[in-house]
């Protein structure tokens, strides 16, 4: 048995500072903000001053989340190192970002360099075969990436060449 996922739901990124990240995503690159949340007794909130959290469509099933950081203190910090299960609170914030990659059809690709050129927003072009990828920064140093190739049609080409691989997990009985 396996889980069957249709993508990513959320991919948040964390930044230093929220209108400047606003202003690249939404502004620069076109994606409509559909939340803002600030943040409150631990808790992010819908009612808040300042905004701590922006959500943006970026397509498919997919939103995006810009986070400022959030300095959780000795209790908290000791909680969020605990087994999930434990928590009497929620810690959504993870690990270490390496980058994102958003998919971006091959008739679409050339209509997004144009606009990370128009915007001066610096960025290095990769081509293999018929894919291309296309690497930038957001201004919050965040490695985005723009690819051409659709996982779900690879994953597809996989599934048929019955080149998937699973791990096998080995349980022990205990008697």
């Amino acid at each position: 048995m396996k889980i069957i996922s249709q993508g990513a739901s959320e991919v948040v990124l964390e930044v230093k500072n929220m209108k400047r990240a606003v202003d690249f995503w939404s502004g620069k690159l076109g994606f409509p903000i559909v939340q803002e949340w600030g943040y409150n007794d631990g808790q992010f909130t819908e009612k808040g001053n300042e905004i701590w959290a922006t959500w943006l469509y970026i397509g498919g099933p997919t939103r995006l989340g810009l986070w400022l950081p959030r300095n959780f203190n000795r209790e908290e910090r000791t909680e969020k190192e605990s087994s999930i299960s434990s928590w009497n609170g929620l810690f959504d914030e993870g690990g270490i970002h390496v980058h994102m990659a958003l998919f971006v059809g091959v008739n679409e690709i050339e209509q997004a360099i144009t606009i990370l050129n128009d915007k001066g927003i610096d960025n290095k072009i990769v081509t293999r075969g018929i894919h291309k990828r296309v690497y930038f920064k957001d201004t919050e140093d965040n490695v985005i990436e723009f690819y051409t190739q659709s996982m779900e049609e690879d994953y597809s080409m996989r599934l048929s060449q019955g080149t998937l691989k699973y791990v096998e997990i080995q349980t022990d009985s205990v008697t």
